[in-house]
């Protein structure tokens, strides 16, 4: 085959190459190229211009933001009733919102704060970025492998009866969801649903520009995920053979909790057969004020009930 060295070499006679052969070697060279280097000048710009990148805890300010405008964004929506309401019979109060965010935006930043200020140490940065194609293998990596734990993680917290009713039933204490309401959960779990998340990206040492973007963007989907509303970009809306999650298969979880565990992906709930398709309208089950995630019964008021009786069935 033809090489970009060979054509640089003292003896190579031009005439003997074909102008084909030479469009090869020009366009693999620069598919080369940009697989090295399109992300270089990104980098540089974010390492030179921005120094509190090299500090341990700025994913989780990175994170925070994230949580932020999201959640504004959909706030938005809430506000002005937008058509893209999957649940037309439930809109958030202020009172729901203002309940919801306060608690947590006092946490995030109360904790993020003091740890910043207790730790103020920069560490140091790689002085390349990675490659295109690791970055996308990082990334897609993260989603793939995290969402995996999420989803055990998730479908566990269901299965035990001590973990449902004392921790994972902090998360279900809302009955419709809505933005500020993907992040209320128990503080034990929300610590474990975080370890679940970069595990993976810390073990295996992906570069700090792979995790950055992943954990943006997976707070991105937590909130879209739990927004009540169906959005283009929703995962289930451009993932093929529905193996994508999003706001529309997970708001009947809410209300069918044995099914649809999964979080960015639904290829987990199709593989261990969980997965629902959700229903349009959605329908509300016969006796949903009585299932465990709101009424917050006893164990054995629990097993007594009917909604009790109907999700073992489903088990």
């Amino acid at each position: 085959g033809l090489s970009l060295s060979a054509l640089c070499s003292p003896g190579f006679e031009f005439g003997k190459a074909s102008f084909d052969q030479l469009g090869a070697v020009f366009m693999m060279q620069h598919l080369y190229d940009l697989n090295q280097n399109a992300l270089q000048p990104l980098w540089e710009l974010i390492v030179e211009q921005c120094p509190f990148t090299r500090h341990w805890l700025f994913p989780g300010w990175l994170t925070l933001a994230s949580f932020i405008i999201f959640c504004l964004y959909f706030t938005w929506k809430d506000v002005f009733r937008h058509t893209s309401k999957l649940d037309t019979a439930f809109w958030p109060t202020t009172e729901d919102m203002l309940r919801a965010a306060v608690p947590q935006l006092a946490v995030y930043f109360g904790l993020n704060g003091l740890f910043t200020y207790l730790y103020p140490e920069l560490g140091s940065l790689p002085e390349r970025a990675p490659t295109l194609l690791r970055f996308l293998f990082e990334v897609t990596a993260s989603f793939v492998a995290g969402d995996f734990f999420i989803y055990w993680e998730h479908r566990i917290m269901h299965l035990v009866p001590y973990l449902r009713t004392k921790i994972h039933s902090v998360h279900h204490d809302y009955h419709s969801c809505f933005s500020w309401a993907g992040g209320w959960v128990h503080p034990a779990e929300d610590t474990l649903v975080i370890l679940c998340q970069v595990s993976v990206p810390l073990v295996c040492g992906f570069h700090p520009l792979s995790l950055w973007c992943f954990t943006f963007w997976w707070v991105a989907f937590l909130v879209e995920e739990h927004s009540g509303h169906d959005v283009w970009w929703g995962p289930h809306n451009w993932l093929p053979f529905s193996m994508g999650g999003g706001a529309t298969p997970h708001l009947p979880h809410h209300m069918y909790p044995a099914k649809n565990f999964g979080f960015v992906l639904l290829v987990w709930d199709h593989l261990f057969g969980t997965f629902a398709q959700h229903p349009t309208p959605i329908v509300k089950p016969k006796h949903y004020r009585q299932w465990w995630e709101y009424s917050r019964q006893t164990d054995d008021e629990e097993n007594q009930s009917p909604a009790s009786q109907q999700l073992k069935k489903t088990m």
